[in-house]
C-alpha cells in the first residue's frame, strides 16, 4: 500500500540485528505489529539500510500481524527467516497515525451482513459496569465510563451483552480477580521524561471494596514500551513491595505518579497466559 513500504530480504543472510517490541495502536489499543526499538551497529540491517528506528513491521510474507500476541508475531518472524525470500511490509513513523486510523475503519463501517461476517470486530460493550481509566503518562484527566464503539449490528452471530457475565471479551479480564492460574512477573520500569507510559482500568468500587486493577494500554512512548515486558491485561499486584489489593485506582496512580524522573518503579503483575483479552475497553 501507499502507507507502508515493502522490504524484501533473504532469510539466509544471517541475523538482522534489530530489537523489536509490541506495536500497540494509540487509538484502539490493538496490537498491530512489531515496533523497531533499536538497530545494532555493524548489523546487517544497519549495513544494508533495511530498517530505521521507530518503524513498525506490520506484515511478514503477507501475514498480517494485527491482533497477534507478541510471542505469535515473533514466531511468525522466526519461521519466515528460515525461507530463502522474506517480504516485509514496514510502516514509516510519519504514516503511523494514518495506518492506525485505517485499522479502525473496518470496525466502524460495515456495508452488509457479509461484511459483518468477514470483519473481526469486538462485540459492543454494555456500559455497565463502568470502567475508570487513568493515563500514567503525566496527564491528570480521567475518562469515566466505557465508550461504546459499535452500534448493535443486525447479525445473529454477535452476542448481545445485556445480561451480566455474558460478555466473552470482558469477563476474563474483569473476572480475573483471583490470583490462581496466573503467572507472576516482576518488572522494573525507570521513569523517563515521557513517564511510565501505560494506562490502567478497574471496575467502580463495589460492596466488596475496590476491584482488581489492570493494565489497559501500553502507550507508544514511555518506559513501558521501551522495556517491552508489561502487557495489556496484566493485573497489578504490588508497587515497590506494597500490596495494592484493596486499594483504589486513585491510590495506585498516586503511588506511581509520586515516582520522580530517573527513579525506578518495581511492579509485580499477574498474567493469565491463555486468556482472551479484549482489544478495546
Amino acid at each position: 500500500s501507499e502507507i507502508t513500504r515493502t522490504v524484501e530480504i533473504s532469510g539466509e543472510g544471517g541475523p538482522l540485528g534489530i530489537h523489536v517490541v509490541p506495536f500497540f495502536s494509540s487509538l484502539s489499543g490493538r496490537m498491530l505489529g512489531l515496533f523497531i526499538r533499536g538497530i545494532e551497529e555493524n548489523s546487517r540491517s544497519r549495513r544494508d539500510g533495511l530498517f530505521h528506528e521507530n518503524e513498525c513491521i506490520v506484515k511478514i510474507n503477507h501475514v498480517d500481524l494485527a491482533d497477534k500476541t507478541f510471542a505469535q508475531a515473533q514466531d511468525i518472524f522466526r519461521q519466515a527467516m528460515k525461507l530463502q525470500s522474506v517480504i516485509l511490509e514496514v510502516l514509516p513513523p510519519y504514516n503511523r497515525e494514518q495506518y492506525e486510523k485505517s485499522a479502525i475503519a473496518p470496525l466502524c463501517f460495515l456495508d452488509n451482513e457479509e461484511g459483518v461476517a468477514k470483519t473481526k470486530i469486538p462485540p459492543p460493550v454494555h456500559p455497565k459496569p463502568a470502567l475508570k481509566t487513568i493515563n500514567l503518562s503525566g496527564a491528570s484527566s480521567l475518562e469515566s465510563g466505557v465508550q461504546t464503539t459499535l452500534q448493535q449490528a443486525k447479525s445473529p452471530n454477535l452476542p448481545r451483552l445485556g445480561r451480566k457475565s455474558s460478555s466473552p471479551s470482558l469477563s476474563p479480564l474483569m473476572g480475573f480477580g483471583n490470583k490462581k492460574n496466573a503467572k507472576k512477573i516482576k518488572i522494573d520500569l525507570k521513569k523517563g521524561p515521557e513517564g511510565l507510559g501505560f494506562t490502567v482500568v478497574t471496575r467502580d468500587s463495589s460492596v466488596h471494596g475496590p476491584g482488581p486493577i489492570f493494565v489497559k494500554n501500553i502507550l507508544p512512548k514511555g518506559a513501558a514500551v521501551k522495556d517491552g515486558r508489561l502487557q495489556s491485561g496484566d493485573r497489578i499486584l504490588e508497587v515497590n513491595g506494597r500490596d495494592i489489593t484493596g486499594r483504589t485506582q486513585e491510590e495506585l496512580v498516586a503511588m506511581l505518579r509520586s515516582t520522580k524522573q530517573g527513579e525506578t518503579v518495581c511492579l509485580i503483575v499477574a498474567r493469565q497466559e491463555e486468556a482472551f483479552l479484549p482489544r478495546e475497553l
